[in-house]
């Protein structure tokens, strides 16, 4: 009898299949053997989802019609059976005693939420979580460990969010229902990043305009949806500064467009998506403080 927790490992796949392939293998190597694996799959057209039947006939497969983006994940979390969910992309796998590691510092703490691992990215060959505090303010979500617990309590990811920052939300959201958030440096997964951006365009994912646009987007709704109105709307006239300037630095013009029109024709279900965190997590959060300059941007040679 396996007197270890069961852990589900839930992928979320779209348009990766050799990287799936990789990870799956990599899922299968791991120390801890109590898993169940679920792969959701945004209705690729590379053929993702015919090599996990294929090739990891174990594997519980859910394929989307359509690409819903950061919510295909939550179509894991509704059918998980696992005392704790694993969150990763199709491009990244923990070490192989990360998952053993991380249950056995969830079983000393209670309160504790959320594991955020040391998330290493093989194509720079670095620490995407270097500058990470131990009580950190987001996990990176291609690699975590999130409790069951906490998934039954809070709900799943804010399906407002078609990509990135949906972390942010759901960190701020734990933190407000009580839990806490540990950052794990010594315990790792690896990203194994490729250089095909989620534009499919052969760019820097981190400084593309796929990214830009969704960047712009999904701060945008958290600053509304978690601050009280003040900050909310102090810090987002900044944040549509910040974007003005990136967007005349590179060129970005059709996505900022493309962005702000979509922001002002959802403004209404955004509000009424509104639950605003509790004082003592907006402070935490800085009350969504941003800078007007982006440096991160503006400071790189095009």
């Amino acid at each position: 009898m396996n007197d270890k927790p069961l852990v589900t490992v839930n992928i979320l796949s779209f348009n990766r299949k050799d990287e799936l392939r990789n990870t799956l293998s990599k899922v299968y190597e791991q120390d801890y053997k109590n898993i169940e694996i679920i792969v959701v799959d945004n209705a690729s057209s590379d053929g993702s989802s015919e090599m996990v039947k294929q090739e990891f006939p174990n594997v519980q497969l859910i394929q989307m019609e359509k690409n819903i983006g950061i919510a295909g994940w939550n179509e894991g979390f509704k059918v998980a059976k696992g005392e704790y969910v694993l969150v990763l992309d199709d491009d990244s796998y923990p070490d192989k005693s990360s998952v053993l590691k991380a249950v056995q510092v969830f079983d000393k703490n209670n309160q504790l939420g959320i594991i955020a691992y040391n998330i290493i990215n093989l194509r720079l060959s670095n620490s995407e979580t270097e500058t990470f505090a131990q009580k950190p303010r987001f996990f990176v979500g291609c690699g975590a460990l999130i409790k069951t617990r906490v998934l039954n309590k809070i709900g799943f990811y804010n399906e407002q969010y078609f990509i990135y920052f949906h972390e942010l939300d759901y960190s701020a959201r734990c933190y407000d229902a009580g839990y806490e958030i540990l950052y794990l440096s010594s315990v790792s997964v690896f990203h194994n990043q490729s250089l095909l951006s989620r534009g499919n365009k052969n760019e820097d994912p981190y400084f593309s305009e796929y990214r830009f646009r969704y960047y712009f987007i999904s701060y945008s709704i958290f600053l509304i949806q978690r601050f009280l109105p003040y900050y909310a709307v102090k810090y987002l006239l900044k944040w549509i500064v910040n974007r003005t300037l990136v967007c005349i630095r590179y060129l970005f013009f059709k996505s900022f467009i493309k962005a702000f029109l979509y922001l002002i024709s959802n403004i209404i279900p955004i509000i009424n998506g509104r639950k605003t965190l509790s004082h003592e997590v907006q402070k935490f959060y800085d009350f969504g403080n941003i800078p007007f300059i982006d440096t991160e941007y503006l400071r790189r040679k095009i």
